[in-house]
């Protein structure tokens, strides 16, 4: 069950700087931000680091970069405050000193985050919807002065405060694809309650769901107002998600490679049987067509397998005996 959690308050925040995070340059193209990404991931994924905290903590870190650099809109707003923040890394900072209310954050601007104790305070008060319209957030740090969007509505004298909610919520790439119903808990102002959100089918990271109804209540009218659930994809340990292609490896052995094999290959919806050619490299891409995700619409990618060859990790006799034999027929030298 996924909880929506309000930023703390009254303590000071630790500046963020998301490319130094992934090891990457300022200007680094959105691929090299996504391959820096996995190779750190990869290193410090906890499934593969047990027991290990600093693991744990590194692997939030980056994942937490990457999601706001992968995102075009959330990397233009960053890289705005940081030109005109001038921190460093890890450097503190009071938001009350720069025009920023942790106090009101949870009740002002409605959009709370999904899952926001995994990222840190400084991603939730800027990238998590702790109550500052996308618009406003740089001017605290001598950016422009703009103000929120579409924070009131005034009819007849009487300005309406925004009483809709936008939130995040982290879902998997098969809940993604198949569809389903999550419980969430939500922090309201009567309380905590339960809701039942229902996920389309193919459904892709960034899409909205809509609950009527499960707004903010204007205290003059009564009206409620609803609540926009935003949808991110969790990084999936088999594959990865690239428009509507995925990716993922497939492990051969020395002698499939060289001799040409079929394997069994598990895609989204079944296992296929995937046909590897005689003499292929380690690194070549196979394309299965139209074994990719399936959005909502119908439109459905690829999926392209990534060949990995794998030795036996402890050879027998036997085995040894046939791969010395092998070293004496052979003429192969790649080397010389």
């Amino acid at each position: 069950m996924g909880i929506i959690a309000l930023i703390r308050g009254g303590e000071p925040v630790k500046y963020k700087n998301y490319y130094e995070v992934l090891g990457v340059s300022k200007d680094a193209s959105q691929e090299a931000i996504r391959k820096a990404y996995k190779n750190l991931a990869k290193k410090y994924h906890p499934d593969l680091n047990k027991n290990s905290s600093e693991s744990e903590t590194k692997f939030k870190e980056i994942s937490e970069a990457y999601e706001v650099l992968k995102d075009p809109e959330k990397r233009r707003k960053y890289d705005e405050l940081q030109n005109a923040a001038k921190f460093q890394h890890g450097s503190e900072f009071d938001p009350r000193e720069y025009g920023f209310d942790y106090q009101t954050a949870g009740r002002r601007g409605g959009a709370t985050d999904f899952g926001s104790d995994e990222f840190s305070d400084f991603f939730n008060m800027f990238f998590g919807g702790g109550g500052f319209g996308s618009d406003d957030i740089f001017a605290g740090f001598g950016g422009s002065n703009r103000t929120r969007q579409g924070t009131s509505r005034t009819a007849g004298g009487y300005t309406a405060p925004d009483t809709d909610i936008e939130a995040e919520m982290e879902i998997d790439l098969l809940e993604a694809y198949r569809g389903g119903e999550k419980q969430v808990r939500l922090n309201t102002e009567n309380g905590e309650k339960t809701l039942k959100v229902k996920i389309p089918k193919g459904v892709t990271d960034g899409n909205r769901i809509k609950l009527k109804g499960q707004g903010r209540t204007d205290p003059q009218t009564g009206k409620k107002g609803d609540l926009y659930i935003k949808l991110s994809l969790r990084n999936d340990r088999e594959f990865s998600l690239e428009g509507i292609d995925l990716y993922k490896e497939v492990k051969i052995t020395p002698w499939e490679a060289a001799l040409g094999a079929k394997v069994s290959v598990r895609t989204l919806e079944e296992n296929v049987n995937v046909k590897i050619p005689a003499g292929i490299e380690p690194g070549k891409k196979l394309k299965l067509k139209g074994k990719g995700y399936r959005k909502g619409s119908g439109a459905q990618g690829d999926l392209y397998l990534t060949v990995k060859i794998v030795n036996p990790p402890k050879l027998s006799e036997r085995e040894k005996e046939l791969y010395q034999k092998l070293q004496e027929v052979s003429e192969f030298t790649p080397n010389r």
